[in-house]
């Protein structure tokens, strides 16, 4: 995890070393009941609601969310929001 302020923004940066996400899958998974793992399901964890929860809070924080790769080999979360 990384954090940092540039540019009048807070962020906060989220590395993971899994498969990583598609470029074609990255908007998408903000989308409420979305996963990508096909072996998840509601018995094996996970609505779907997280990643829809965050990009909803970082809108009215005036901020937002995206997914890149990352140096670790899979997905990196970008968080930013303003400063004051």
């Amino acid at each position: 995890m990384n954090t940092g302020q540039a540019g009048g923004n807070h962020w906060i940066e989220v590395h993971d070393d899994g498969p990583g996400i598609p470029d074609t899958e990255r908007d998408r998974i903000f989308e409420p009941f979305t996963r990508l793992d096909r072996s998840r399901d509601r018995e094996t964890g996970g609505h779907g609601l997280g990643l829809a929860i965050v990009q909803r809070i970082m809108e009215l924080h005036d901020g937002g969310v995206r997914v890149t790769d990352s140096d670790l080999g899979g997905a990196c979360v970008r968080l930013e929001w303003p400063v004051g």
